[in-house]
């Protein structure tokens, strides 16, 4: 099980018998020959890695990451085509769906803790942020299906659709980062850590799912920080 460390505990008995989709198309960066203290060959293989990674990424933006600022959430987002090999595997995430021009919406909620060890401050702040984002993709799940266009998200904690049918893979939300816009990860056990590039493994991801057309999306989106107003 390869599910990154968000997991909570009362799910995993729950998802070890469910298998974790392989998103086949993610590789690492193969590491690339260096001479042994030659600063200039280090300086190039390391620019080449992260203009490689930056290629890749843009290849499925259609949005580039922003911030979403409400009363009710803080986070950021950004919005990609998904890749044809991700659309193939993720039937078995949601058994039955039409596919077809799906956009994937990754999120990031930044937290006070490292999301790397398991006390009771970071699982409660584990459990407020999966509450803030429920809240968030349900308001966009119900604007967009009253338009007649499907949409979901996956539970962080168990990997699973949270509106459609459950199939027989589960949802890797670090993995599908690591896809979409190339964020590393670090290994923790049997758990795979997200490390944003800005606030490292302080963070909470999860992923939001739909085939409305781009634009339906992003009005949806505007009108949700519109009608929920950050307070003072």
């Amino acid at each position: 099980m390869t599910l990154e460390c968000i997991m909570d505990m009362s799910d995993a008995s729950a998802a070890a018998s469910t298998n974790t989709l392989a998103l086949s198309s993610i590789s690492l960066d193969a590491m690339q020959p260096v001479e042994k203290n030659s600063s200039i060959t280090e300086t190039a293989t390391t620019t080449s890695t992260q203009e490689t990674k930056s290629r890749k990424a843009n290849a499925t933006i259609v949005s580039p990451p922003k911030m979403f600022e409400s009363s009710f959430i803080k986070l950021e987002y950004s919005i990609h085509v998904s890749p044809k090999r991700m659309t193939r595997e993720l039937f078995t995430v949601f058994p039955g769906k039409d596919l077809v021009n799906l956009l994937v919406v990754p999120t990031f909620q930044r937290c006070g803790n490292q999301m790397v060890a398991w006390d009771a401050a970071i699982a409660k702040e584990k459990d407020d942020r999966l509450e803030d984002f429920v809240k968030w993709s349900t308001i966009l799940h119900d604007r967009l299906e009253a338009l007649g266009f499907w949409s979901d998200m996956t539970d962080p904690a168990s990997g699973f659709p949270n509106y459609s049918e459950r199939g027989r893979d589960i949802y890797p939300d670090v993995e599908g980062c690591h896809m979409l816009l190339k964020y590393d990860f670090q290994a923790a056990g049997c758990c795979k850590i997200l490390l944003h590039p800005n606030w490292g493994s302080k963070v909470y991801p999860a992923t939001f799912f739909t085939t409305a057309p781009l634009d339906v999306l992003q009005n949806i989106i505007e009108q949700v920080q519109q009608d929920f107003p950050p307070t003072e």
